[in-house]
């Protein structure tokens, strides 16, 4: 009795091992081709924004922002008029228009100045793979970092095991996997999102009441862009203190690399106090770029 009871858990194991191996291998196999993608985004992030923003000064979000323009000139011939009797201070006329003419040029120009700073962080971010590569003679990308985990092999020789400590941490790296793909989607499209709300953002700089929505929108379209050049050098930290070792030290720092990436956007979110792409970030989070800008 003792014997099947033994041959049945055996079999069991086997049964759960060939699942969860499987499983693994292609949840690798799934996002070991994009998360370069998600992660370390170019200019060309914009290519496709182009005719939602405007081709012309009259069309898409351009035509709504031009007239909000002449809002904003409304509003402050009204301000001035009503200060004359009310004897409240305005800032002077010519002061006004300077600043209107050039928030006027910049708001056609907001999709360059967004590629710009795009690009910018690009070549940043690249410089550093290009820097980790040569002293490491290695490619620094997730695709190489999940290669170095868990070798192609690994799962198709059979040597994942769910009841070792190797096989859980195997797994708990996978879930991480999954959350950071979450995590990096949702940060591509509020760039999108960031991008398109841009014209709107450099308008409120003509009035200074307002113009707090444009210091809240660059610093949170900053931490973004800033986090593909702190996963570039963590993946540069993980290629400089890892070694090919399968030492439960060596597992440990791997967990630990992959978490440090799970956890980089709350630790940037935190220096720089700006919007959070984490998987578990709600409303809340999500309007507290708004925070402190109506007293």
């Amino acid at each position: 009795m003792s014997n099947i009871s033994s041959s049945i858990t055996a079999q069991l194991i086997a049964t759960l091992n060939t699942v969860f191996s499987n499983l693994l291998s292609s949840i690798y196999n799934a996002i070991s081709s994009i998360l370069d993608d998600l992660a370390f985004v170019d200019s060309s992030i914009t290519s496709d924004l182009n005719p939602i923003i405007g081709d012309n000064l009259g069309s898409g979000i351009l035509l709504i922002c031009n007239s909000l323009i002449y809002g904003f000139l409304i509003y402050y011939a009204i301000s001035y008029l009503l200060s004359h009797l009310t004897f409240t201070q305005v800032e002077h006329p010519a002061q006004f228009l300077f600043k209107l003419l050039l928030c006027s040029l910049a708001v056609n120009g907001s999709l360059a100045f967004c590629s710009f700073l795009i690009q910018i962080t690009s070549t940043i971010s690249s410089s550093i793979n290009m820097i980790g590569e040569s002293i490491f003679h290695t490619e620094i990308s997730f695709i190489c970092l999940i290669d170095a985990l868990n070798p192609q092999n690994y799962f198709l020789e059979g040597l994942f095991n769910l009841f070792s400590f190797d096989g859980l941490l195997k797994s708990l790296i996978s879930i991480s996997f999954i959350t950071l793909t979450i995590s990096y989607s949702i940060r591509y499209v509020m760039i999108k999102v960031f991008i398109l709300i841009s014209p709107f953002a450099i308008i409120s700089l003509i009035n200074s009441k307002s113009s707090w929505f444009f210091k809240s929108w660059l610093k949170n379209f900053l931490s973004m862009l800033f986090l593909q050049i702190l996963i570039s050098l963590i993946l540069v930290v993980y290629f400089a203190i890892t070694s090919h070792e399968n030492t439960i030290i060596n597992q440990l720092i791997q967990f630990g690399i992959i978490f440090t990436l799970v956890k980089a956007n709350s630790f940037l979110k935190d220096f720089m106090g700006s919007l959070s792409s984490d998987v578990n970030f709600g409303s809340v989070s999500m309007f507290s770029m708004f925070k402190g800008g109506i007293k």
